[in-house]
């Protein structure tokens, strides 16, 4: 089969011809159907500051967003068979450490990455451990559940926020988990949902899917969310999607006092926070989130995609084969939601 790999460190990957695996004890073959570029993989394939967060080991098949049909099974598996339709869970969890006791799964404290400590799925065809499979439902396509697991994200962020009906929520980066987010929160009740990037490009598809959109370039974001919140001062809830360092230089004054913030997105460098100011004095609740909580998150977010009450597919601009990855990697930095690989 061909793959995508990283041989060494450095940009760029190399498109190589690899034998197909074949499924452990406890794992299945799946031939890819669909795999999605995440940010994580921008960061490989570039190979930029934030790779020292991760344990690469070479040669590496990167690449988990995915979804596709299982053609083997290994020995001690159950609840699978061929012919199933799945997508991937990236966590892979020891189910014996104390977060997995807990049932905090999706943190375990000796976690594998599908895609990063564990071969992934820039590949025609990729093993998985059992446990980290999820049938699709009935109805769902292939590139739909390549997108459950960033969508995931989104879907537990919002499970966190606790959202109430009226509630004005704020969302910080419009990126394939911000756009899944902004359908999320509508969904779950929020009067209004207020977009904040700097893609151009991203703020339009934020717009179609309901959000007032505003960029931080050229407009006063704080004037314009309080304004929209009246006499609360700010926003019920704010979820920070966008990793970026400069959306803290703000972020608190967008909260009202005894509002919520959700963090998801992962800073490349260390920011300052005046806590005494815009945490204690306002009584605001902070929640990070790493991870869909296994599998209840999932469950969540198949019943939405099952029931069409959001679009994953909306979300997905650009389709290349794996052989064009170059322009992939090009694409998903411009004008782009979400780009898919069809191996």
């Amino acid at each position: 089969m061909k793959a995508l790999v990283k041989t060494q460190p450095g940009s760029g990957a190399t498109f190589m011809e690899l034998d197909v695996p074949r499924p452990k004890r406890e794992e299945v073959l799946i031939k890819v159907n669909s795999v999605a570029i995440c940010g994580t993989d921008i960061h490989f394939y570039e190979w930029d500051p934030a790779v020292a967060n991760f344990p690469v080991q070479f040669p590496l098949i990167f690449g988990h967003e995915c979804a596709g049909e299982i053609v083997e099974v290994g020995e001690n598996v159950e609840g699978f068979s061929v012919g199933d339709r799945v997508a991937v869970e990236t966590h892979i969890p020891c189910d014996r450490c104390y977060q997995c006791n807990l049932g905090n799964r999706h943190n375990c404290q000796k976690m594998d990455v599908f895609g990063i400590t564990y071969p992934g799925a820039f590949a025609k065809y990729a093993t998985v451990p059992s446990k980290v499979v999820f049938k699709l439902p009935v109805g769902v396509s292939y590139e739909e559940g390549s997108l459950f697991e960033p969508a995931g994200v989104a879907m537990r962020g919002i499970d966190e926020a606790e959202i109430s009906p009226g509630d004005l929520v704020v969302i910080l980066g419009c990126g394939p988990i911000g756009l899944a987010a902004i359908q999320m929160a509508q969904v779950v009740g929020a009067s209004q949902v207020i977009a904040i990037d700097i893609n151009d490009f991203r703020l339009e598809m934020a717009r179609r899917y309901g959000a007032v959109a505003l960029n931080p370039l050229r407009e006063n974001v704080v004037q314009q969310v309080r304004q929209i919140a009246g006499g609360k001062g700010g926003a019920d809830i704010v979820l920070e999607i966008s990793g970026a360092p400069a959306a803290f230089e703000y972020l608190f004054d967008l909260i009202r006092v005894e509002g919520k913030l959700v963090t998801i997105g992962l800073l490349s460098d260390p920011i300052k926070v005046d806590v005494s100011r815009n945490i204690v004095l306002k009584g605001i609740e902070i929640k990070g989130v790493f991870g869909r909580k296994i599998w209840e998150t999932w469950e969540h977010l198949a019943s939405l995609v099952k029931a069409k009450r959001i679009s994953l597919s909306g979300i997905i601009t650009h389709r290349f084969p794996l052989v064009e990855y170059e322009e992939a990697f090009r694409q998903v930095q411009g004008h782009a939601g979400k780009v898919v690989f069809i191996p």
